[in-house]
C-alpha cells in the first residue's frame, strides 16, 4: 500500500512540475518580447508654400507641410498652428487639425501617419499689402522671399495600447 500512495504522489507531483513548466512556457510566448525603444517625435517639413495674387492688394499663401513619422507604431497628428513671417514681417497665422480634448471629441480634424508613414497637409491664408509691407509683397511677388515659420505640432503616439500626447515647437525657413 504504501507503494501505491508512493507512486500516487510522485505522479502527482510530476503532473504539477509539467502543468507549471508548461504553463510559463506558454504565457511567456504569448507576450511578445519588445525591445525598450523610445519613440521619436514626428518630423515636420515644409514642403511648399505657394502664393498666388489674387488682387493688387491681397494674395493668397498656400503651405503645404510633409508630417512624418519615424517610428514603428502609428501616430496621431492634432493639429499644427504656424505663423508665416518674412523680412519680420508677419504674414499670416493658421492651424491644421484640431486638438483632441477628450473621449467625445470629433476626429474629423485629426490624422493618422502608420510607422514610417508620412502625410501631407495643406492650408490656405490669405496677405493683404500695406504700405508697410510694400517690400515684403514684392519679394513674395517676385519669387525671392524666404520666409520663416514658427509653431507647434501636437500628436500622440500609440505604442502597446498607450498614447502620450505631446506638444512640439517648431522653427522652419523655405525656401
Amino acid at each position: 500500500m504504501k507503494i501505491v500512495y508512493a507512486a500516487g504522489g510522485g505522479i502527482a507531483a510530476l503532473a504539477v512540475i509539467i502543468f507549471i513548466v508548461t504553463s510559463i512556457g506558454i504565457h511567456t510566448n504569448l507576450i511578445p518580447s519588445s525591445p525598450n525603444t523610445t519613440a521619436v517625435p514626428l518630423t515636420l517639413a515644409i514642403k511648399n508654400i505657394a502664393p498666388r495674387q489674387i488682387s493688387n492688394k491681397s494674395l493668397g499663401i498656400q503651405i503645404s507641410f510633409n508630417a512624418t513619422n519615424p517610428n514603428r507604431g502609428t501616430a496621431i497628428l492634432e493639429a499644427i498652428e504656424y505663423n508665416i513671417m518674412v523680412d519680420g514681417h508677419h504674414l499670416t497665422s493658421g492651424t491644421i487639425g484640431s486638438r483632441l480634448e477628450g473621449f467625445l471629441a470629433s476626429s474629423a480634424g485629426i490624422y493618422p501617419i502608420v510607422g514610417d508613414g508620412s502625410v501631407i497637409l495643406k492650408d490656405n491664408q490669405l496677405f493683404q499689402k500695406s504700405n508697410s509691407t510694400a517690400n515684403t509683397w514684392n519679394k513674395i511677388v517676385s519669387g525671392t522671399a524666404k520666409y520663416n515659420v514658427t509653431g507647434t505640432i501636437s500628436f500622440r503616439e500609440i505604442s502597446d495600447l498607450q498614447t502620450s500626447s505631446t506638444d512640439k515647437d517648431f522653427r522652419l525657413t523655405y525656401p
